[in-house]
């Protein structure tokens, strides 16, 4: 019964399902509620078997041992009930329903060594076998001992006397009848009388056949040297599991047991959110458990389609590299002229794991398919598990391919299987961290900059992109509005569905044969130069990891650090908690939590220094993880003091979602600009919800007078329409309005002119839709959270406000802001900055020596000359008294400067 619990679970039934099905075949008393048979009998034999396996030599082999102990229950079960009996209850109890399986299992009603044959050398029907075997034997033309490999092609046998003596006569009678085929001149009468002799031996033999149970059978079959060390390897990797898998949820069920809004096991989601992966496989006890994330309503209705027995899928082998690739077809819906949506599991047989990994899956012949489906901003959802059948073929080839690379890697010594996968690839998990940031981080629309390509699928994507962003545009505008057009919600699911087959396509056009796409050619040059650290940030089951990059002599070098003391799931409580406070909260209570929050963030800073350290590397680049980056992360404190952050420690100190990004930015053809500063402003007040504020328009009018060649577009002038035709004329675009945070971060933007609030915004996917910054070298962003976002989900993006939106259409850097800043805050850090920028700085510079004025409060001590005495006379002109108040402003929130942080190449 407990073999049936496991072997259930091969087919991905919940226990709960399991549970029932015992309640109704009586196995466990019809009283017993579902849920405590679920509990207490069925999970307990999951945990068991998904840690260890089942419980014999061949632990992966599930249904193996199922049929082995049904037919031992059979042939016990008979001697002492009708057989009719014993055919009902392997109908009704036991769920066979393959007739000719039922008979085979009844055969087991007699002995089966009663129909055993004598040994040819003893004893034959007419006595001429006997006879002659003696007389080869004598003449030394036959021998009767056994050859040195029979019993290690057979190991089986080892424990089994009574199948040694049934392979031994079967060798006997092969053997003579080999010799007798030899020898020439023997009489006719002679060979008669042997065929009578084989005849009658192979009639008892066929009556003892059908007795012996398929296990039996399988013992006394000879076992190729292949076979041989192929079992040999898996039993070496007997009880290998991952902790990840342990836990009761770790595994998915059959679809119909799965809640709508089921969540999805953590591994899955750190797989799927963390490291971008869509398709992955894993090893979970006798399971091969392949991942599939699957996107649009396309892809969806392949699964549904897929989840519907009996249905005709594809499985495909193809070399890839230094390994194997399969590929899992989804079935084709019947309206879908497209190429069908493909599932790709790759083994690299360079790893012990995946060679290992990949040999299980092809010895038990099944993969466990599970299937998340990836929503909204970065959501997942449970689908379930199925069972996939792999053909024989592709079994025969990946077992073939596994075992030969077993013997190249780890050779006789199969016993080290286990301590070689807990050990290997160590000296590469720094770069397969940083490598699968990279995947995560440049998913979305960074990979619209980062692809680049010359075939005709590279166009129809980009096109595809740009639909994309301008259906998004228009929903975000009715959401805005708090409008919904009927049909809005199926236009978007299509122009997606469209984005991604195009994208899905163009992958394929470039792969060049193997699976290597032409965007990524360049992944094995350095990432970053020389004076360059890439730190990604990674939250890793809970606790933060950083994955350093860094360049010596044309070659990249990784390091991956863990900070055990800096748990992020409390974290992620405090900053939410914080981002719930309103800023102006009588009791500080904003402020309060801020300081805190960075002073939490003093740990992972100076683990960033003791990694990058500053004598080396003149810049830094981060790309935080959630909740980090929605902190300043510049500002955390390297002292208790406070007095030293990690902006001291490097000449630069910027921000990017992944060096992949960086390079494309680097790479991108720039166009010149016809002027060198477009200002937009605008001071809101004409629709409901936007009050009159006045720092915008004082931007605009002192950053006009700080540089020689300024366009300025302010009120009724500044609409998004207007202002995003004239931004690829400019080399700096300097945007000042109300900035606008949303739930749905294609809605998010900067409050401009308009007749309704969807009409004035500059949204996200409008930029997307319509912008083109090949020209900007810096876009400065000073209005309330431009560098933030509402969004909930636990995608690893990093940049899901609207500076991504810039940086996606060629901007090379962005000046946000990660909280609300006052109107003066944004007139000081404007004209400070523009002077700067006026003077003949470049992008860093101008925001680093701004960044040292407000933290150091040095506007107390009015400047004699220089970028920052013009600054300060143009804020003058507007607001004589502007020191007194940032002096009470800086007081209440001492970290009011670290709201301004900058993104990109600078």
């Amino acid at each position: 019964m407990l073999t049936r619990v496991a072997m259930e679970d091969t087919e991905c039934r919940s226990p709960r399902i399991i549970g029932d099905q015992l309640r109704s075949t009586g196995l466990v008393l019809p009283g017993v509620p579902g849920s405590v048979v679920a509990r207490d009998l069925v999970m307990p034999v999951l945990r068991a078997v998904r840690r260890g396996g089942v419980p014999w030599e061949r632990w992966w082999d599930v249904d193996g041992l199922h049929a082995l102990l049904i037919e031992l229950w059979v042939g016990r079960r008979l001697p002492t009930h009708p057989r009719k009996k014993v055919r009902d209850e392997l109908t009704a109890v036991w769920c066979f329903e393959d007739d000719r399986l039922v008979d085979t299992l009844l055969d087991n009603l007699e002995d089966p060594f009663a129909f055993l044959p004598p040994d040819l050398l003893q004893q034959s029907a007419t006595g001429t076998a006997r006879a002659c075997a003696a007389f080869l034997v004598t003449r030394g033309l036959m021998k009767i001992t056994l050859p040195g490999d029979f019993l290690s092609i057979r190991p089986g046998l080892a424990d089994r006397p009574d199948l040694m003596e049934v392979a031994k006569r079967w060798h006997h009678r092969a053997e003579l009848e080999e010799t007798v085929q030899r020898v020439r001149g023997l009489s006719p009468e002679l060979l008669t009388g042997l065929r009578r002799d084989f005849d009658a031996w192979d009639a008892q033999m066929s009556q003892m056949a059908p007795h012996l149970t398929a296990y039996e059978l399988k013992l006394i079959t000879p076992m190729t040297e292949d076979e041989r060390y192929g079992e040999k390897c898996l039993r070496a990797g007997w009880g290998l599991h991952r902790a990840e898998l342990d836990p009761d949820d770790a595994l998915l069920w059959h679809p119909d047991s799965v809640i709508g809004n089921c969540s999805v096991p953590d591994w899955m989601t750190e797989e799927v959110i963390t490291c971008g992966t869509r398709f992955f496989h894993r090893q979970a006890g006798p399971h091969p458990v392949w991942l599939a994330a699957v996107e649009t309503d396309t892809h969806m209705a392949a699964v549904r389609t897929l989840m519907e027995p009996p249905t005709r899928h594809g499985i495909g082998v193809e070399d890839y590299g230094d390994g194997l690739r399969l590929w899992f077809e989804f079935p084709r819906l019947p309206a879908d002229h497209d190429p069908p949506f493909r599932a790709p599991y790759t083994y690299s047989l360079s790893w012990v794991e995946h060679a290992w990994e990949l040999l299980h899956l092809a010895t038990v012949g099944y993969a466990r398919l599970s299937v998340v489906r990836l929503v909204g901003d970065g959501e997942l959802r449970a689908v379930g598990s199925i069972r996939l059948g792999l053909p024989e073929e592709t079994c025969a080839r990946a077992k073939e391919a596994a075992i030969s690379a077993l013997r190249r890697l780890v050779g006789d010594e199969t016993q080290t299987i286990r301590q070689r996968i807990a050990f290997e690839g160590h000296d590469q998990a720094a770069e397969v961290a940083f490598q699968t940031c990279e995947t995560a981080k440049g998913e979305d629309i960074h990979d619209e900059l980062a692809l680049e390509s010359d075939v005709a699928e590279y166009a129809s994507f980009m096109e595809a992109a740009r639909h994309l962003a301008w259906v998004r545009s228009r929903r975000a505008v009715a959401l805005l509005d708090r409008k919904s057009p009927p049909d809005e919600d199926a236009e978007l699911k299509a122009a997606a569905e469209a984005k991604q087959r195009t994208l899905e396509l163009l992958r394929a056009a470039t792969g060049r044969g193997n699976g290597k796409a032409r965007w990524s050619d360049y992944s094995d040059k350095p990432s970053v130069d020389e004076q360059t650290a890439f730190v990604h940030l990674i939250n890793r089951h809970g606790t933060l990891q950083l994955a350093v990059c860094r360049t010596r002599a044309g070659h990249s070098y990784f390091d991956l650090v863990t900070c055990e003391d800096f748990p992020l799931v409390p974290l992620t409580g405090a900053v939410g908690e914080w981002t719930r406070q309103a800023p102006d909260h009588p009791r500080r209570v904003w402020h309060d939590y801020l300081e805190q929050l960075i002073a939490e963030c003093g740990g992972p800073a100076q683990a960033i220094i003791e990694t990058a350290a500053p004598q080396e590397f003149r810049r830094l680049v981060l790309s935080p993880t959630a909740p980090l980056e929605l902190l300043p992360l510049h500002a955390a404190p390297l002292d208790t003091a406070r007095t030293s952050t990690l902006i001291d420690a490097f000449d630069q100190v910027v921000y990017a979602p992944t060096a992949r990004l960086v390079s494309a930015i680097e790479r991108s053809q720039r166009q010149a600009a016809a002027i060198e500063v477009l200002v937009v402003a605008h001071g809101g007040g004409h629709l409901p919800g936007l009050e009159q504020i006045g720092g915008p328009l004082c931007e605009a009018h002192v950053i006009a007078g700080l540089h020689d060649s300024v366009e300025v577009l302010t009120q009724d002038k500044a609409t998004p329409a207007r202002a995003l035709n004239m931004m690829p004329m400019a080399r700096i675009v300097h945007v000042a309005a109300h900035g606008l945070t949303h739930p749905n971060r294609w809605a998010a933007g900067l409050a401009l002119h308009g007749g309704s609030l969807g009409e004035a915004m500059l949204t996200s996917s409008g930029i997307l839709a319509d912008g083109v910054f090949t020209s900007v070298d810096l876009v400065v962003l000073n209005a309330c959270r431009t560098g933030t976002h509402e969004g909930t989900g636990r995608t690893v993006q990093t940049l899901r406000s609207i500076e991504s939106a810039f940086l996606a259409r060629g901007a090379k850097a962005v000046i946000s802001t990660l909280w609300d800043i006052t109107d003066l805050q944004g007139v000081v850090f404007s004209a400070v900055l523009h002077a700067h920028l006026g003077a003949g700085a470049d992008s860093h510079s101008a925001y680093a020596n701004t960044i040292r004025y407000l933290r150091e409060h040095r506007w107390r001590v009015p400047s004699e000359a220089g970028p920052v005495c013009a600054a300060e006379s143009a804020i003058d002109a507007m607001l004589p008294d502007w020191r007194h108040p940032l002096d009470q402003q800086a007081e209440e929130n001492p970290l009011f400067w670290a709201a301004f942080k900058i993104t990109g190449v600078v």
